[in-house]
């Protein structure tokens, strides 16, 4: 490791009496204590214990990071880093995220996370992280890199109001019951089968599975709740994954209302959800009037079932449209510390998504300008040939421009070039570029279920 990576500089003296260091098992209590505090909700101490315990399949406690004030002995401030393996159209990569970002406020803008953020960042390097992610405030995290760049928390809502009553000529045609060890297995080929043609995605590996299952502490604000849903014969059709508390604030509405959450919901093949949706609405409803509030949200009533399963889902066609409203995705914020080596990672995606599209067989080449560097791409029939970094002469140069971090929305499927364009107006590709990168990277419609 080279003398100037800030890893081998740890611990830090940061002056004013304050020291970063890797946390240890002997800060748990502190960290639970300080996240629960600072982010002010109860649930999240228990998932930094979890995280912290040496339970977890990829988190430890050395990977939160601590400023301790030398003169109290307190932790002041403190982050972390998940890692995880994602996958971009099929292939696997290593993705980090950092989380459980918070100063106390009095030792704010000193530069002490910019300086954990050094370290996490060299930290996801050493173990071959080609992206990061954090869900966060706005605009915060892009002090440090990041663009606003993948959709999270898209949905639908439903209200209590418009869950259609049992009439007395009708009898139901599905129900819901709690997950047991023995439907595990039926989860999970559900979950594996309906994350296949997604674009971004989290999958779980036996370890991770089990630890989903069985592994969370109740109180923590990562654990799920799950249901089996059956015909009235007690024959599984498919799965909902609920939170275990009902949410205030998801949403952009003035009134959003206190929602019962449904995370994911997934059927088995050739059965449909227009049949079942007034007895499955009815199902979630019974378990929401039976599902905790947060103890942090004011209006303790229950308003309706906010189903958080990204921009497309089946279950939404199935859905009576006059009184469902839609929730407009927030975003995830993206870090892509090298373009070209993520590029070359996910070639085979990005050869594969040119298929049975208008720039199938494809030969020529794109140049993309990023006003202070760019990438240059080289097709054959459709083959990627070379992807290299590229350095424009002048900010006219080549076939698209992209200011600041905004091809990230692109990559990550948030935006098409017309949307970025209109958006922005030192944004411009050209016709060929133009079909070339919608084709490239298309659009991503789902949710990623993260770690």
């Amino acid at each position: 490791m080279s003398k100037n990576n800030i890893l081998s500089q740890m611990p830090i003296d940061l002056s004013d009496n304050l020291h970063l260091r890797f946390a240890t098992s002997d800060d748990i209590d502190a960290l639970v204590e300080f996240n629960a505090r600072l982010h002010e909700a109860e649930n999240v101490g228990p998932n930094v214990r979890d995280l912290m315990s040496g339970n977890h399949p990829t988190c430890k406690a050395s990977d939160f990071t601590v400023v301790e004030d030398t003169k109290t002995g307190k932790i002041v401030s403190s982050t972390c880093l998940i890692s995880q393996t994602w996958t971009y159209s099929g292939i696997p990569f290593k993705f980090g995220q950092p989380e459980f970002v918070a100063t106390e406020p009095e030792y704010r803008r000193r530069g002490l996370v910019r300086k954990q953020f050094e370290v996490i960042h060299a930290l996801s390097a050493t173990r071959g992280e080609l992206m990061l992610g954090i869900t966060g405030i706005p605009w915060y995290y892009r002090l440090f890199g990041y663009e606003m760049a993948l959709d999270m928390e898209a949905g639908k809502v439903i209200d209590r109001i418009h869950i259609p009553k049992l009439k007395k000529a009708e009898t139901e045609t599905c129900q819901l019951r709690p997950r047991t060890d023995a439907d595990n297995a039926f989860i999970q080929e559900l979950y594996k089968n309906a994350i296949e043609p997604h674009i971004f995605v989290c999958p779980r590996t036996p370890a991770l599975w089990k630890y989903e299952f069985n592994g969370r502490s109740t109180g923590s604000d990562a654990r799920h709740e799950w249901r089996i849903i059956e015909d009235m014969e007690g024959t599984r059709l498919g799965y909902v994954q609920h939170l275990q508390w009902c949410f205030e604030g998801f949403s952009e509405a003035a009134n959003p209302g206190t929602n019962f959450l449904v995370m994911r919901m997934e059927l088995k093949p050739r059965v449909g959800y227009l049949h079942l949706i007034p007895s499955l609405l009815r199902a979630l409803w019974k378990t929401a009037e039976t599902t905790p509030v947060t103890p942090e949200t004011d209006n303790s009533e229950i308003m309706g079932i906010q189903f958080m399963l990204g921009r497309e889902h089946p279950v939404y066609q199935a859905l009576p449209k006059n009184v469902v409203r839609s929730e407009s995705p927030y975003a995830w914020y993206i870090r892509v510390p090298d373009l070209v080596a993520f590029l070359r990672h996910i070639r085979p995606a990005l050869e594969k998504h040119l298929i049975n599209t208008v720039a199938e067989s494809y030969t020529g080449e794109l140049k993309l300008n990023f006003y202070r560097s760019g990438i240059y791409l080289k097709f054959c029939k459709g083959s990627l040939t070379e992807i290299a970094d590229w350095k424009p002469e002048d900010i006219e140069d080549g076939d698209a421009q992209f200011p600041e971090l905004t091809f990230l929305q692109l990559l990550c499927g948030r935006c098409r070039t017309e949307e970025l364009t209109l958006n922005f107006v030192d944004c411009w590709v050209n016709n060929t570029a133009r079909v070339l990168l919608d084709c490239l990277f298309p659009e991503f419609t789902g949710e990623v279920w993260h770690l």
